[in-house]
C-alpha cells in the first residue's frame, strides 16, 4: 500500500490517493491512466517528486521511481515554482549597485565629503525601485501575443460594444496619422438611435 499525495495545482485532482502498488512508477502509471487531464497536465510543468523521504532528481528520478516500495510509503508531487527568466537579472544587481553606492555616500566619512547625504538616499530608494522591479520581471511570465496568422478572427473580442466585431481577439490594430491610402480593419460598426421627445 503507497499514498500519493498531490499539492499546490495538482490539488483540484485530487490531493490523496492510496494505492496498492510495487513501485512509484506504478502508481504514477495507475493514476495517470485513471485520471481525465493529469497526463496533459503533468507533461506541462516541472515537479519536485519525493518517495518517502528521498527528494529524487534529474539522475535519481527514473532509479528511485522503480524503487521497491516500502509498506506504507508516501510519494509527494509537488510543483516547482518557476518565473519567465526573459529578464530583470541586470536589473536587479544594477539596483543592488546602487543600493550600496547609496548606503556608502549616506553613512561613511568618505561619502559624505563627496556630498553623499544630499543624493545617498535618493540613490538607495532608485536601486531598491530597480531591485523590485528586477525581480518582478524574473518572476513574471511574458504575455503571450499571437499573429495575425494564428488570431480568431471572426470571433467575439472587447474593443468596443457592437453588432459586430471584424477584427479578431488579438489581431494588431493600425493607429495612423495624417494622410494615408491603405486598408482597413473594421473593429466596430453599429447603429445608434437616439429618440428625443419634446
Amino acid at each position: 500500500m503507497a499514498k500519493v499525495r498531490f499539492y499546490g495545482d495538482l490539488k483540484r485532482f485530487g490531493s490523496e490517493f492510496k494505492l496498492e502498488v510495487e513501485t512509484g512508477a506504478e502508481a504514477l502509471r495507475a493514476l495517470l491512466i485513471q485520471i481525465p487531464g493529469l497526463r496533459q497536465h503533468i507533461s506541462q510543468g516541472r515537479y519536485k517528486v519525493r518517495v518517502g523521504e528521498k527528494q529524487l532528481d534529474m539522475d535519481t528520478l527514473d532509479k528511485g521511481m522503480h524503487a521497491r516500495l516500502k509498506r506504507k510509503t508516501e510519494i509527494r508531487i509537488t510543483p516547482v515554482v518557476a518565473g519567465a527568466k526573459n529578464g530583470g537579472l541586470f536589473q536587479t544587481i544594477l539596483g543592488a549597485a546602487l543600493v550600496v553606492i547609496g548606503a556608502i555616500g549616506t553613512f561613511t566619512p568618505f561619502g559624505q565629503a563627496l556630498g553623499g547625504a544630499a543624493w545617498g538616499p535618493y540613490a538607495m530608494q532608485i536601486g531598491g525601485a530597480m531591485m523590485l522591479g528586477g525581480v518582478a520581471q524574473m518572476l513574471a511570465k511574458t504575455p503571450k501575443t499571437s499573429s495575425s496568422s494564428s488570431a480568431d478572427n471572426g470571433a467575439a473580442n472587447n474593443y468596443f460594444s457592437s453588432l459586430e466585431n471584424v477584427v479578431g481577439q488579438g489581431d494588431p490594430v493600425p493607429l495612423l496619422y495624417g494622410r494615408m491610402r491603405v486598408g482597413s480593419h473594421v473593429i466596430s460598426q453599429g447603429l445608434i438611435t437616439d429618440v428625443t421627445s419634446s
